[in-house]
């Protein structure tokens, strides 16, 4: 039985009722004539409607009677799409209430243009609230307007029409929002005002309403997907649905990327930028940033935007620009020319400080040329890192004839080795102030990457300065006479544990394990082991989580064995001092013979919190047993306690969170593997814009030469600002034709690029709205919305004109 004929039944079943009374009253007859005329409404009787409308003024009859469903005459026509009748009830001014939900609801479009008609002749509709009445009987919350429900649906149409009628969907408050509005509301009902943010949020992700109303789709997209995705971590009660709405925008920066036709439109979309005025009036007039677009999604995370196929071809034409050859070769050749190419960066980088603009310095920008230099340069550095470390020292033997074994003293001088290297930390130092200079301190740490190299830099450093201070402290030791054995010939053993010389050692042997583990950061290029490296990635973060809880798991056991068994090892500590004392003493020694057991190592496991925690840790890889938990004393329940908790704790460190490492792990190479091909391809589209640009492009430590180009950049500054007072005397008419041709090309880059997004939005609508019933209509309605939206130069040109608008103001006039 459908839901209107249940609706009939129940109203015969009450005229039934009625019927059986003896006694007939004025609300009997009203109530019996109200279940006839819903009846009539839901069978769309119109004549029977008709006639019952026409005896209201006669009759005690009320129009805006419910159902048992809670449902007018209104609703009911709106469910069974009567609009014959939906027109016949708004002539009897029935209430509307919030029938127009309802209408869009069931996306009768129809429907709803004649409810905002009728509201609009009854001069009930306001751009707030557009016509609706929500009452505590309704079914919809206060936050739910018309133009929010239309964007749930992402129907078009509505959307447009309440656009027209100056339906706005208000950008919600920040989630820590103070001011009063949202104080009040947060104290009425905090799940409401969460609620209505999802539902806002839910609308304004609606693709049909970005491409309504949004001047540049693309970028709100990207703007509102990163606001989500922070909202997801704030609030994390609502994380699916934040996530959710996040996804839905960068898809529908694919969908739009799907609509480009071919690579011009494809470098117009990808190029564009907000700050059109100022790269154009910049010093580099006319090159303007490259990948503008591109790398603000790289900003904000849009993996999927940036994997794309069409960005993807973009990129690899642009990194092998110049060698398009190697791209189609087989493996024997490409592997030649990567060798040949990483071991001619010294020929490349002295070509180019020499003759920057010759052939060869041209060939040396390219983006593919830069990424072989930079790479063999620092192979060329890990190499020297081993020589050092394994003291292939064959030339510095040579050349110090005079004090060959001065460099295993305490400060020992610098090899031409460690010289070397020396170098290429200056240069790689350099390359990390660039980077920073250029891309700010946020963007600058949320690479991993950068961290890395600012630790490795810093011990790198760090090891320069121990080894300074050594040398200086040495060399002073040996100007005193009664010290100079000690400078220059005391053994490394007799060493003090803080020497200078060893701290370098140790830090100099850290910043090596540091720099060999970079060298992974190159393999993101290759398509083998770029997912892998990025598994690794993930799966470092699965340990550093690992080890939060692992760290509180280790302290409670540690404080619980060390508070049971510190007695015990400053006894057996005792003994053993007292056995050293007179060990050497024949005629005491055999006496304390019997403590010579108590020096052993094992004894000292639960001394303290330190030795204690030490102890449990390398328990975690098998290296303890149960012996160092065994007393000499019979204190059998204090040594039965102490090996119930290490048992305690190997079960719960061993059994239960290394597994759940390993699960954590599993799932981070799972998930990665499922998104390999998006997850690499961002990552090596990162990659690929560090060599894009043309700075950087000389490897350490050629980097740190000052070359002729830079000279002449310096000196080019200095005069520009120098020379700045007599640019500001320029005649008027030479600074307006100047101005007149930069805002020429700021609007020719502008319309082409919204050309290109209207068309991608109109193809991108008329997709989704492919399967409407009504698609030949609904594609001209398009076709003359997208007409009416494109305009030509000439129109900027001549409000410009007109106006004589200040460059500077030409921003605010643009969005106008």
């Amino acid at each position: 039985m459908t839901s209107s004929e249940a609706s009939e039944f129940r109203m015969i079943e009450d005229d039934d009722d009625v019927s059986n009374n003896v006694t007939w009253t004025e609300s009997d007859n009203s109530r019996l004539r109200e279940k006839q005329f819903l009846l009539s409404c839901e069978r769309g009787d119109i004549g029977s409607v008709r006639k019952l409308l026409a005896g209201i003024s006669t009759e005690t009859f009320n129009i805006n009677c419910l159902d048992p469903l809670g449902r007018n005459a209104l609703l009911i026509a709106i469910e069974n799409e009567n609009i014959e009748m939906i027109e016949l009830l708004l002539d009897h001014n029935i209430e509307t209430g919030d029938a127009i939900l309802y209408a869009i609801g069931e996306e009768n479009v129809e429907a709803v243009e004649i409810i905002v008609e009728h509201l609009e002749k009854m001069d009930k509709f306001d751009s707030e609230r557009q016509g609706v009445e929500i009452t505590e009987h309704s079914a919809f919350t206060p936050d739910i307007t018309p133009i929010v429900l239309a964007a749930h649906k992402d129907n078009y149409e509505c959307i447009k029409l309440f656009l027209d009628k100056k339906g706005t969907v208000p950008h919600p408050h920040d989630v820590r929002c103070s001011c009063p509005e949202c104080y009040v509301a947060r104290e009425e009902d905090s799940l409401r005002l969460s609620r209505s943010r999802i539902n806002a949020y839910r609308a304004l992700t609606s693709p049909s309403l970005i491409c309504l109303s949004a001047r540049d789709p693309i970028l709100y997209a990207f703007e509102l997907s990163w606001e989500l995705k922070r909202l997801s971590f704030i609030e994390n009660e609502f994380r699916t649905d934040y996530e959710e709405l996040s996804q839905k925008c960068q898809k529908f920066c694919v969908h739009m990327l799907d609509q480009v036709r071919g690579s011009k439109e494809l470098e117009v979309v990808l190029n564009h930028t907000t700050n059109a005025w100022h790269d154009v009036t910049s010093a580099n007039y006319g090159n303007p940033e490259k990948l503008a677009r591109l790398k603000l999604a790289i900003q904000l995370s849009q993996k999927r935007f940036v994997a794309h196929p069409n960005c993807q071809q973009l990129l690899l034409d642009i990194w092998y620009e110049g060698v398009e050859s190697v791209r189609c070769t087989n493996f024997i050749y490409k592997l030649i020319f990567y060798i040949l190419g990483m071991l001619s960066f010294p020929l490349f980088s002295l070509v180019y400080l020499l003759a920057p603009h010759s052939s060869m310095g041209q060939f040396a920008k390219k983006p593919f040329i830069k990424f072989l230099s930079h790479s063999g340069s620092y192979i060329f550095f890990l190499i020297l890192l081993i020589m050092a470390s394994q003291r292939m020292n064959v030339i510095d033997n040579i050349l110090r004839t005079d004090d060959v074994d001065r460099k295993e003293t305490r400060g020992p001088p610098p090899t031409i080795i460690e010289c070397a290297i020396f170098l290429w930390v200056l240069g790689l130092i350099w390359v990390e102030i660039k980077q920073l200079w250029e891309c700010g301190l946020y963007n600058y740490c949320r690479n991993l990457w950068n961290i890395l190299d600012f630790i490795t830099n810093s011990l790198y450093l760090c090891t320069t300065a121990l080894r300074v201070v050594a040398y200086v402290q040495v060399e002073q030791e040996a100007l005193r006479a009664n010290s100079v054995h000690i400078a220059r010939h005391l053994p490394r053993r007799d060493w003090d544990a803080w020497d200078p010389t060893l701290l370098s050692e140790c830090f100099f042997a850290t910043a090596n394990i540091f720099s060999s583990l970079k060298l992974v950061h190159i393999f993101t290029v290759s398509p083998h082991l770029g997912p892998l490296k990025i598994s690794l990635g993930r799966m470092v973060i699965d340990i550093v989580k690992f080890f939060m809880v692992y760290a509180l798991v280790l302290f409670a056991f540690a404080c619980g064995l060390n508070q049971l068994l510190w007695y015990y090892a400053s006894m057996r500590q005792n003994e053993c001092n007292l056995y050293e004392q007179y060990k050497n003493e024949k005629s005491l020694s055999y006496k304390y013979e019997h403590l010579k057991e108590s020096c052993d190592d094992k004894y000292k496991s639960c001394s303290s919190i330190y030795h204690t925690a030490e102890t449990l840790f390398w328990a975690l890889f098998g290296l303890v047993d149960l012996t160092h938990f065994r007393l000499k004393e019979d204190h059998f329940l204090s040594e039965w306690t102490g090996k119930t908790i290490f048992g305690s704790y190997c079960c719960c460190s061993i059994i239960v969170l290394l597994n759940m490492l390993i699960a954590m792990m599993s799932n981070s190479y799972q998930y990665i593997s499922d998104q390999a091909d998006i997850e690499w391809k961002f990552a090596r589209s990162r990659l690929f814009l560090e060599y894009f640009d043309d700075t950087a492009t000389l490897p350490p430590p050629f980097n740190i030469v000052p070359s002729p180009k830079s000279i002449y950049y310096c000196l080019h500054y200095l005069t520009k600002k120098l020379c700045n007072c007599t640019k500001l005397q320029q005649p008027s008419k030479q600074k307006s034709m100047r101005n007149q041709k930069i805002l020429r090309s700021v609007n020719d880059r502008e319309n082409n690029y919204r050309k290109t997004i209207i068309h991608a939005e109109q193809l991108q609508v008329e997709l989704e709205q492919s399967e409407s019933e009504s698609f030949t209509s609904f594609k001209i309605q398009i076709n003359r919305y997208y007409t009416s939206r494109c305009y030509p130069v000439t129109c900027v040109e001549q409000k410009i004109a007109a106006s004589k608008t200040s460059p500077y103001e030409f921003r605010h006039l643009q969005s106008q």
